[in-house]
């Protein structure tokens, strides 16, 4: 009976950085999804995952408030894995406002059900494409692979919440600018030009009323510029994955 209990302590604490991690990361962690169908999804994901644990050294502790500390430090671990990998996402959504900004979509905003909050249509759109786009190129393995990943390098338990930790999530929260930028450069550059076209052509015509003028163009030329760019945004989110991938496994080492 005390084999069996100690077995359930440690598919718990499995269970909880799995579950954590799907709660956070894209793709498995929607807010459109049932509650239930995450925990389901959360209890099979632990149920493959406990065999490939290594538990040899793991001392289930006998105190309830020890125990609980390593369940928080599991929660944590998963919820700062998901969290990496959702930078990605959120950069691809910055990407998008910026261009809808640019465009004159600054005052149409949608309910993102993610996050609960107003977003540009856009970014809802590039959201929903890098969404499809990682499950074509099978990103959500990177995730789950990644996730296996951590047991191997940090056992249950064995979490360490150092300095570096800290230092690797700004450095990764400041790609999530470089990411926006890169996605919406060829949208900015156009609308740019027309911005200076606009002001050129207002100076040479004063008759003429630019700001009726110039909205439908900045929206007609940053749709057309934003769907023709559209290839380079799926090669630039298939290298976004590659790079994604090595530092997914780099910050999971630095736990250990």
């Amino acid at each position: 009976m005390a084999y069996w209990l100690d077995q359930f302590h440690i598919f718990l604490l499995v269970f909880l950085r799995v579950s954590a991690l799907l709660a956070v990361a894209p793709i498995f962690g929607h807010r459109l999804y049932l509650g239930r169908a995450k925990v389901g999804l959360g209890i099979m994901v632990s149920f493959i995952a406990f065999p490939l644990v290594s538990k040899s050294g793991i001392q289930v502790p006998e105190g309830v408030f020890p125990y609980a500390f390593m369940m928080m430090g599991e929660v944590l671990m998963g919820l700062t894995l998901g969290f990496v990998v959702l930078l990605l996402f959120i950069g691809i959504q910055f990407a998008g406002q910026l261009a809808g900004l640019q465009m004159g979509f600054g005052i149409v905003n949608v309910i993102d059900p993610q996050s609960s909050e107003q977003v540009s249509i856009i970014g809802q759109f590039l959201n929903i494409l890098a969404i499809l786009l990682v499950l074509t190129l099978n990103g959500h393995h990177l995730i789950l692979q990644g996730l296996v990943h951590s047991f191997e390098v940090v056992p249950l338990g064995g979490i360490e919440l150092k300095e570096a930790v800290i230092q690797k999530i700004i450095v990764l929260s400041n790609e999530v600018f470089i990411i926006a930028i890169k996605i919406s450069t060829p949208v900015l550059i156009a609308l740019f030009l027309i911005s200076v076209a606009m002001g050129i052509l207002a100076r040479t015509v004063p008759q003429m009323n630019v700001f009726i003028v110039g909205f439908p163009v900045q929206l007609a030329v940053g749709l057309s510029v934003l769907v023709a760019s559209l290839p380079l945004f799926y090669i630039f989110l298939n290298k976004s994955l590659k790079v994604l991938g090595r530092n997914y496994y780099s910050f999971i080492d630095f736990f250990s």
